[in-house]
């Protein structure tokens, strides 16, 4: 049972962090042409975790807090996508 809970912990760390990680990494500015690559896949990877775990949990039957959380990656991944990749 302790390694459920353990799981739990670090699903939940990860859904927390993914958002605010990938808003952070959108902030990185770079002349060369492989690190913007390299920037945009981060933050792709980053908000997918935070959107994929995000609806994962949303329709999951928990609590409501669990439920705030998601809705918290969700929206703060998609923001961080759309800071990425809006047209400029």
């Amino acid at each position: 049972m302790e390694s459920l809970a353990l799981f739990v912990g670090i699903l939940l760390l990860v859904l927390i962090l993914s958002g605010p990680l990938a808003i952070g990494l959108t902030f990185v500015k770079t002349t060369k042409q492989s690190s913007k690559i390299l920037l945009r896949v981060l933050i792709c990877l980053f908000s997918a975790i935070g959107i994929g775990l995000g609806v994962m949990l949303l329709l999951q039957g928990i609590a409501i807090g669990a439920k705030l959380m998601a809705i918290f990656a969700i929206a703060a991944s998609a923001f961080a996508l759309k800071r990425e990749f809006k047209s400029k």
